[in-house]
């Protein structure tokens, strides 16, 4: 099947104006496409459930319908691996009014990841167990659904490979189907849920407990766990009591959280997307995700502005400012730490490896939902996430005297 996609070049600062023309390029036919004869290099989800259920929860998705699914895994040669039931939901906030929406999965039973690797075990910091895996996401990438697709994920890989002292998401692209039907092209991610922690940290659900950003009241609430353990974290804020504010929270772990969030120039943080963790009332560590938001408006570092929001992650950075003497200093010395092993080259090496991995396979997405609008657009997103990456990364050494 061929589509015409019409593309308009700027062309104004090569001094030739604007031209239009036409890009013809050959899409996938998906209609008679399964997971096991599908032409990809990529492994494939199938998820079966009652077609009713599905499209009612698909529709009125605000209201947080979970319904009953079987769930077939198979790898890239169409060989399925495994088939377990599970709940299922649909994810996400602004992207979950997209046409293609992020589905949220926990299997009645653990998955053996170590011997099925849906995600590469080899991926986890040494802090992290991938081993096991009962709380998953297909997610469409949010802000990015359309645009590179993987932005959340090249961000997401860049502090893996380099040791960023935070916990995270790990993921990678896979084909979906529901119900013989082809859905799409998503990234398979890890939670971030009391599920997905007790899975990667290797401890019990009961023993997490949980804190999220409320964006409405830019303040940090209870979620899930042993709530005391969070109002005393609340109290600490409230009161601004910086000594209870250093037994509360993994100082080095925030340090790091902050300088990578700003690094990257995260604008949907951190009035959004920040969640926290306990594990039997230890100190809280902080949690990276949702990063769809990085590299979007250039010269937009957080940091400096930081001192001045009234959100609880910002007041958290201004306690610790003007009552630890030596925060300061340590804050400042790991961020030079980071910016030496930080760099553009890194993070293009990771958008090349994860462009290739797709590039045969961003077609299916084209023809099914029409975004981006052909490969050449995609091409043309993912050159321009480099570029602003660029830019980002030169303006914050300039700002931080880094450089």
């Amino acid at each position: 099947m061929k589509l015409i996609y019409p593309i308009i070049f700027i062309c104004l600062i090569f001094g030739f104006g604007c031209t239009k023309f036409t890009v013809e390029e050959t899409l996938p036919d998906i209609t008679n496409i399964s997971p096991s004869n599908m032409n990809s290099e990529l492994d494939r989800i199938h998820i079966v459930a009652d077609s009713d259920s599905f499209d009612y929860m698909y529709t009125f998705y605000g209201g947080d319908t979970e319904i009953s699914a079987s769930v077939k895994y198979y790898n890239k040669h169409g060989i399925l691996l495994f088939e377990k039931d599970a709940r299922i939901k649909i994810k996400g906030a602004g992207s979950a009014n997209n046409p293609m929406k992020s589905i949220g999965i926990v299997f009645d039973d653990k998955v053996n990841n170590s011997t099925f690797q849906i995600i590469e075990t080899s991926q986890a910091l040494p802090n992290d167990n991938l081993s096991l895996l009962q709380s998953i996401r297909l997610r469409n990438s949010g802000n990015d659904d359309g645009v590179t697709h993987f932005k959340d994920l090249s961000m997401a890989e860049l502090a893996i490979q380099n040791s960023i002292d935070l916990e995270l998401k790990y993921g990678k692209a896979v084909h979906a189907f529901v119900n013989d039907e082809y859905f799409g092209l998503l990234n398979l991610r890890t939670e971030v849920d009391r599920i997905g922690l007790s899975d990667l940290l290797g401890v019990n659900v009961d023993d997490i407990t949980i804190m999220k950003m409320d964006t409405p009241n830019n303040d940090l609430d209870f979620r899930e766990g042993d709530e005391q353990v969070a109002q005393a974290l609340i109290d600490a804020i409230e009161t601004e009591n910086g000594t209870a504010l250093h037994q509360l929270i993994d100082v080095d772990n925030f340090i790091d959280y902050l300088i990578y969030e700003d690094y990257i120039g995260n604008t949907d943080w951190p009035q959004n997307n920040v969640r926290l963790y306990s594990v039997n009332g230890n100190k809280f560590r902080f949690l990276l995700y949702d990063l769809d938001g990085a590299a979007t408006k250039n010269r937009a570092p957080r940091l400096p502005k930081m001192e001045y929001y009234e959100d609880d992650v910002s007041k958290m950075y201004q306690i610790l400012r003007n009552h630890d003497q030596g925060f300061i200093q340590t804050f400042e010395e790991r961020q030079a730490e980071i910016y030496e092993i930080l760099s553009t080259s890194k993070f293009n090496a990771i958008v090349d490896e994860l462009s290739a991995n797709i590039n045969d396979e961003i077609g299916y997405l084209i023809q099914k939902w029409g975004a981006p609008t052909s490969t050449l657009q995609w091409l043309m997103n993912v050159d321009k996430l480099k570029q602003d990456f660029a830019v980002n990364d030169f303006y914050n050494r300039k700002l931080y005297e880094l450089d």
